[in-house]
């Protein structure tokens, strides 16, 4: 048995592994705390004997807080812009078709953009993933920014805005990805806790903007979007510096992304040869879009949904809050459940919730009973999230991760796709009963392909 040793009172000192002979008179000299690792393994990182990594005792804190932060600002203007889209293009005429239309292109392009980003992030070594986000990200403020000035150009607005969300979504994998690094270096990144906390803001700004529509109308929106841009911008451009050698916490997503293996470039290339090696995989991205179409619907038209059972715009913004903020506890309590119990049993128990949850919406006939329906987003969206993150990097090879987080993207995406298309021509044609139960019939079938497409995977040893 190895061990890793690090000082007991925090500060930064050298980690070592060493072996069990060593540990005695080492730890005659020095306070310290030494953990026993498998083989040269500790964590994710794998270490040599003698080798020395500076590493801060609160490192693990340090990056949760950080990617907190990046997760905060991401879903807050996710929120800004694509949760209540349907709030601004409603003000600028559009009907309820032709928002779809102008969504459900976003989503298209962001399912053809993101597998095409994800291959570049895998195999290239001149930009890191977060020089990668904050390029992206200034390019959607500076869209926002127009959307603002160009909000009176029916066609200009469309295209437009079709740009910001597409960029928008495209960045949700890489978010993701961002953390997952992390954890697969050995950094003990709480990633349930992080995007908790950008529920938890994504809830703040729901109940905040639908405030504010009412006050200063939805040309103020624009606006709230571009900061928020430039606060992600910033946090990802500050989530990690440059350093010597030795400190190589913060140098690890600074340097260029290199987690390809030369022996499986040839394959890991080709989208076919993705889902040739993945086929369980490719089954689980049919059953999540099935059941994202159908929360994408009732996410989407929740402004007609609301308006359906006499409420308001503010309303919408607190029911809106409410599943976000109850998302929270979930995330959190995910770092602990993830180590009792399989990510993939989580996730099958969120996809029963989903339907649930449908059904429940459907069954709404007044502003309260809306409300009782966002509290199942606990168990259905809010560990679906995580669980989904962690089952991918569990089940798909290491030089396929980014891909293989993009194609789940992707699957949410799609189903987004469908919801925008079909819930506005529903919409129109049938009402907001009849668009609620095809999107119940939807997660249905989505949680039965679920059962038998989710592989069965260990319990993770790091929440």
């Amino acid at each position: 048995m190895n061990f890793v040793i690090f000082p007991a009172f925090g500060g930064e000192d050298n980690i070592r592994v060493i072996c069990k002979a060593h540990l005695l008179e080492i730890s005659e000299r020095k306070n310290i705390i030494a953990l026993p690792c498998a083989g040269q393994y500790w964590g994710c990182r794998k270490f040599n004997f003698g080798e020395k990594v500076v590493h801060n005792i609160n490192i693990n804190l340090k990056y949760t807080i950080k990617y907190s932060a990046v997760h905060s600002f991401y879903w807050s203007v996710f929120c800004s812009s694509l949760s209540f889209a349907s709030v601004f293009l409603l003000s600028k005429h559009f009907r309820n078709s032709q928002i779809g239309i102008v969504l459900a292109i976003a989503n298209i392009l962001s399912v053809l953009l993101q597998p095409a980003v994800a291959a570049f992030a895998d195999t290239t070594r001149k930009i890191s993933m977060k020089d990668l986000i904050v390029i992206f990200v200034g390019m959607a403020g500076a869209l926002a920014t127009a959307r603002y000035f160009l909000s009176e150009y029916f066609i200009v607005l469309s295209l437009v805005f079709i740009l910001e969300l597409t960029i928008l979504l495209t960045l949700q994998p890489f978010v993701n990805s961002l953390g997952m690094q992390l954890i697969n270096q050995g950094i003990g990144v709480n990633f349930g806790l992080a995007r908790g906390v950008g529920s938890m803001t994504y809830a703040v700004f729901s109940v905040l903007l639908g405030v504010l529509v009412e006050n200063l109308g939805t040309d103020s929106l624009p606006m709230v979007s571009v900061a928020l841009y430039i606060a992600l911008g910033t946090a990802a451009y500050t989530f990690t510096k440059k350093q010597s050698p030795h400190t190589a916490g913060d140098a690890i997503l600074s340097e260029s992304i290199d987690i390809t293996d030369e022996t499986g470039i040839a394959d890991t290339n080709h989208l076919f040869s993705f889902f040739m090696h993945n086929k369980k995989f490719t089954a689980l991205m049919a059953a999540v879009s099935l059941m994202f179409c159908s929360h994408s619907m009732i996410n989407n038209y929740f402004i007609q949904i609301t308006e359906n059972v006499g409420g308001t715009a503010k309303d919408m913004g607190i029911a809106t809050g409410i599943a976000a903020a109850i998302e929270l506890p979930a995330m959190v309590l995910f770092g602990f459940w993830v180590k009792k119990i399989r990510c993939s049993s989580i996730l099958k128990l969120s996809f029963f919730f989903f339907v649930v949850k449908a059904a429940l919406t459907m069954s709404a006939t007044n502003v309260w009973m809306l409300y009782a329906a966002q509290i199942f987003q606990f168990s259905s969206y809010a560990l679906f999230i995580p669980a989904s993150v962690y089952y991918v990097n569990e089940i798909i090879k290491k030089d396929d991760l980014a891909k293989g987080q993009a194609f789940m993207t992707s699957a949410i995406t799609l189903g987004g796709v469908a919801a925008s298309l079909l819930g506005g021509w529903l919409l129109d044609s049938s009402g907001t009963g009849g668009m609620l139960f095809v999107g119940l019939i939807a997660a249905a079938v989505g949680f039965i392909i679920g059962l038998c497409a989710v592989e069965k995977v260990g319990v993770s040893e790091y929440g």
